[in-house]
């Protein structure tokens, strides 16, 4: 039977949200989760967890992981592993030398509380969290090549797909390789989970939505950069902090022009505004992420096979 992928964007716990996305999609509450249509398998792109402050849904994490991991377990599902799951096994993770693999300092708690807060016996070995949702998430595929779609959580960029190949964080030497952005494994990690960041030029910066002050802007990797091009062109979403500076020229090779011959490629992550509209980037590239984790709306793509991604194929959890 030919499969139908109904592609989601980021949830971060906001299951009131995926619910209503879910129902609209046709599909039937089980349980804790949902059962797609006849032909229809959901396909999540990362971000389950970490509300962001202010717009937490209680219980929303806990029971997002629930519903998506039922479906995934029943095979209705196929899952991506986020930055915010790759922040969220390293947070409780230990490195060799028995130090936490990420810093548990006050910015990545404040970026990660909302998921604490619905699991408050997150440290205790056999807690929920330790035994069932660090293991699940440690075995989420970074990138999923399908018969006629791709889909990564950020950035589709073959030279780092081909780096990390099929190896997993089974392979322990890999996974503590992949904790450290100076490692290849870890730089490998970095893009393709959190994108492709280009330098300002000094000496401008940007104010980001967590109030941490960046030298750098994600960028539209997926662009043929002109030679002349300038930051404003190329930041994605589109940011009126950045203005017409130059793009450094050894910046240049870190753009993937996407070719229109190749399959259409789905990514969450980037936050687009809550208005933005419901279309793709180019005819075969889309971001599903259109801020469901604050005011926007939780926004599905019903892929059919198409080659070229049509607008009208677009469902939010509010239409």
């Amino acid at each position: 039977m030919k499969i139908n992928y109904d592609i989601i964007g980021d949830v971060h716990g906001r299951f009131d949200k995926l619910e209503a996305l879910m129902e609209r999609l046709g599909y039937q509450k089980s349980g804790e989760s949902f059962i797609p249509p006849s032909g229809h398998k959901a396909l999540f792109l990362g971000d389950l967890i970490d509300p962001k402050p202010g717009h937490e849904y209680p219980g929303g994490v806990r029971a997002t992981l629930r519903a998506v991991k039922a479906m995934c377990d029943r095979c209705d599902a196929l899952c991506l592993m986020g930055n915010h799951e790759l922040n969220a096994i390293y947070f409780h993770s230990h490195g060799p030398d028995g130090r936490y693999l990420r810093v548990r300092g006050s910015k990545n708690i404040a970026m990660h509380q909302g998921t604490l807060d619905d699991f408050p016996d997150y440290d205790e070995p056999m807690s929920e969290w330790q035994q069932v949702w660090i293991p699940w998430m440690k075995q989420l595929p970074f990138f999923l090549e399908l018969e006629g779609l791709r889909a990564v959580h950020a950035c589709w960029h073959p030279a780092m797909i081909d780096r990390i190949g099929d190896r997993n964080f089974d392979d322990l030497a890999f996974f503590y390789a992949a904790a450290d952005k100076a490692h290849p494994e870890g730089e490998a990690m970095e893009i393709l989970l959190k994108g492709i960041e280009v330098p300002l030029p000094h000496p401008y910066a940007l104010v980001d939505h967590t109030g941490s002050v960046r030298h750098q802007f994600q960028a539209r990797w997926w662009e043929c950069v002109e030679k002349h091009a300038v930051c404003s062109d190329l930041v994605f979403p589109a940011n009126d902090q950045i203005l017409e500076w130059p793009i450094a020229e050894d910046a240049m090779s870190q753009f993937l022009p996407y070719p229109e011959s190749e399959p259409p490629v789905f990514f969450g992550h980037y936050l687009k505004p809550a208005h933005a509209p419901l279309e793709p980037e180019k005819a075969n590239v889309a971001c599903l992420d259109h801020a469901a984790a604050k005011d926007g709306p939780l926004v599905a793509y019903r892929w059919k096979g198409e080659a070229q991604i049509n607008p009208q194929q677009y469902s939010t959890h509010e239409s």
